[in-house]
């Protein structure tokens, strides 16, 4: 029901970003996979798509979505159709257990430099999260508010790159929110924020808002280059996690690298992001078979 609730959302936000536009006819690709969005495996996948999938390989599969420009990815163009002439088995299969995409930090000294206090600040306060509320809010935010916020709440959604006046920036907004307030906006909306009390219940509003709180240039970095082996808390990739070289990744040591001087943690920071890879996808602890397949099914109304 929930799934059904939120596919009906992404039409009328689509439909109100089409109208504010100009009502400019969508492109043809578009428009034969609108015409298919009454198709239950193509409705998931539109939805899965805009939240896991669009912020790298652009709303129209085209390898330019706004999150690999930002991080200098080179996502793969998914209307070549040599891709999707493969069976749908295969293109899953690719996605879940093929080769990491590789990714560096930028090159420039002053934009390194921010890049690694951000991720060293966010490394030292791993231990003090509640991963539990987190992960279980992470869920909710990524099928109820990625699509328009984006998967890092910075507004890179597929909706959210459609609305004339964009989306709030979340790790900066919930700065000036306690979590009462962000409550309140969640629940009751805000703007052209719609309500989610008929979505999402009190506790999982709350979880959601644990996780709004995890928002930050650090979280993304950590999440793109090192969470996929030393895990979401630090603690290590998850027994079921299919990388193959996490399982002799350590946990990282917090209380060593809080008792290290300042510039040798800079140092061994700067050092692991330099060397690290992140890995496509990054939610695939999230995604299932079944789900990658109606992502598959959506793809194939874009061609």
């Amino acid at each position: 029901m929930r799934i059904v609730v939120y596919v009906v959302r992404i039409a009328v936000c689509t439909l109100v970003a089409v109208l504010a536009l100009g009502c400019r006819p969508a492109p043809r690709a578009q428009q034969r996979a609108a015409t298919r969005l009454g198709d239950p495996p193509v409705a998931r996948g539109a939805v899965l798509y805009a939240t896991y999938c669009a912020g790298c390989h652009g709303r129209d599969g085209r390898g330019d979505g706004p999150v690999a420009g930002e991080l200098g990815l080179h996502a793969a163009n998914l209307r070549e159709p040599a891709l999707l002439a493969r069976s749908d088995a295969e293109i899953v299969d690719r996605i879940i257990s093929g080769e990491g995409l590789r990714t560096h930090p930028r090159r420039a000294d002053v934009a390194t430099g921010i890049q690694v206090g951000a991720l060293e600040a966010y490394v030292l306060a791993l231990d003090g999260h509640p991963w539990a509320r987190i992960r279980a809010g992470r869920f909710f935010y990524e099928s109820q508010c990625g699509p328009c916020h984006g998967a890092y709440g910075t507004g890179e959604g597929a909706i959210g790159m459609f609305l004339p006046r964009g989306t709030a920036n979340l790790p900066l907004a919930s700065a000036r929110y306690t979590d009462p307030a962000l409550v309140g906006v969640i629940r009751r909306g805000v703007g052209a924020m719609p309500a989610m009390d008929d979505v999402v219940t009190p506790e999982e509003v709350r979880q959601i808002v644990a996780y709004v709180r995890l928002l930050s240039p650090g979280h993304r970095l950590y999440d793109t280059y090192c969470a996929s082996c030393h895990g979401d808390d630090g603690k290590g990739a998850d027994v079921g996690e299919p990388a193959p070289q996490a399982a002799s990744v350590p946990p990282l040591d917090i209380a060593r690298l809080k008792a290290m001087p300042a510039p040798r943690r800079r140092t061994a920071v700067l050092h692991m992001f330099e060397r690290a890879q992140g890995l496509m996808p990054h939610f695939r602890g999230t995604l299932d078979g079944a789900q990658l397949t109606d992502v598959v099914a959506y793809l194939r109304t874009t061609m």
